[in-house]
């Protein structure tokens, strides 16, 4: 099948979404109310992931796999770095682990011990600062110039210290959907070799890229792959949250062995589910069409929301390069972007997330972030019921 034969344009599975959608969405508000909350899509997945899953599962045998994953899967996302992202990965180099944020927290633990730092960038999802401090390490901020729209990343030396042992890269980002440059990469390598510093970078987002745009992984700039470390998902591209699977990439074969081993995979504590692998594999290998679509709802949807929240006076919103979440400045109304959050729930029947220190680092205040991936109908109710809410503050 090609993309052309599918459509965004059915409406979403509403009676299913309140049922199975949890983490701040469907199934957690009372009916009425839209979350455009959780980066997580409101759509069916690709049907070639359905038919894998259901030739899968016919078959009633359901026995332990390999503690680093399918042979397959591994395979599959090898050739997905290889052939989307242009990186010489092999199948030895891919850890399969129940989810990104898994990945990070695995990563995190293996690389980093109680007392050691790790830079962050600031605003960044609070995953990040969350699998540094769960490794019992110390977070240190390097803050985004919101003049400039950019990291200073020359600042970085600045933040090193004796006890700093890692930068925590979140790329594509969230929530600005920014993107880095090869010469952005390959300085963030430059600092890491010159201090020692290994480099953690989450690239789930790395699929969600708009045209004009282009996404360089970290791993395709010299020096990177003796010190680097990538994590990749399926919840973003292929919307299979619930499936929780994902992937790191270790080409260092030191280091690929010991996330291997703080992973636990082989004591059977850690690992993903041979199910998901299924699913995840049936994706990488046959899901393009489906995903080629989506991307094109997106990139349509992005515009939408961006347009409709810049029509809102004292509201400020920038096209993102990536993702499908927008960071939205608030601030002119003069108020948390908790309260504005909570206003616009109990009036308007909207969930956003608040640009607060919990979510997002003490950078994000002032902003509100929310989610695009779901139908044009109900982005477009939910912007009309913004703009009334919106409308009452400024009175």
């Amino acid at each position: 099948m090609n993309a052309a034969e599918f459509s965004f344009d059915n409406p979403i599975p509403i009676d299913s979404l309140r049922k199975r959608a949890y983490n701040y969405r469907w199934a957690t508000v009372p009916p009425g109310v839209i979350p455009l909350t959780a980066a997580d899509p409101d759509f069916p997945v690709a049907p070639v992931i359905q038919q894998a899953l259901i030739r899968y599962i016919s078959d009633a045998v359901f026995s332990y796999g390999p503690p680093l994953g399918l042979p397959e899967f591994r395979e599959a996302v090898a050739a997905y770095h290889r052939v989307r992202k242009g990186i010489d990965v092999h199948a030895d180099h891919v850890i399969a682990v129940d989810s990104a944020a898994r990945g990070m927290s695995v990563a995190c633990r293996a690389l980093l011990r109680p007392g050691d730092e790790a830079i962050v960038f600031d605003p960044v999802d609070f995953l990040f600062p969350r699998t540094v401090e769960g490794a019992g390490a110390t977070v240190r901020r390097l803050g985004f110039d919101w003049r400039r729209r950019c990291f200073p990343l020359h600042d970085l030396p600045a933040l090193v210290t004796p006890r700093t042992r890692l930068i925590y890269l979140c790329h594509p980002h969230n929530p600005l959907g920014l993107l880095f440059t090869r010469a952005e990469l390959q300085l963030l390598v430059d600092v890491a070799s010159r201090y020692d510093l290994r480099i953690v970078c989450d690239e789930i987002w790395s699929d969600i890229v708009y045209p004009g745009q282009r996404f360089h992984s970290v791993l395709s700039v010299a020096g990177a792959a003796r010190r680097c470390v990538t994590l990749t998902g399926f919840s973003k591209n292929f919307g299979l949250a619930g499936l929780r699977v994902g992937a790191i990439v270790a080409p260092d074969v030191q280091l690929n062995r010991l996330i291997a081993e703080t992973s636990e995979a082989a004591d059977t504590i850690g690992g993903a589910s041979t199910l998901s692998q299924v699913a995840a594999t049936a994706a990488l290998v046959d899901g393009w069409p489906w995903f080629t679509a989506f991307l094109a709802h997106l990139h349509a949807m992005r515009d939408l929301v961006v347009d409709g929240l810049n029509a809102i006076p004292g509201v400020r919103a920038y096209a993102p390069q990536a993702t499908y979440v927008v960071l939205a400045d608030v601030s002119t109304y003069g108020q948390r972007a908790e309260d504005i959050c909570a206003q616009v729930y109990d009036r308007a029947g909207v969930a956003l997330v608040p640009g607060s220190t919990e979510f997002f680092g003490p950078g994000a205040r002032g902003h509100i972030r929310l989610s695009f991936a779901t139908h044009r109908d109900v982005l477009t109710e939910a912007l009309r019921r913004l703009a009334t809410a919106f409308a009452a503050f400024a009175q």
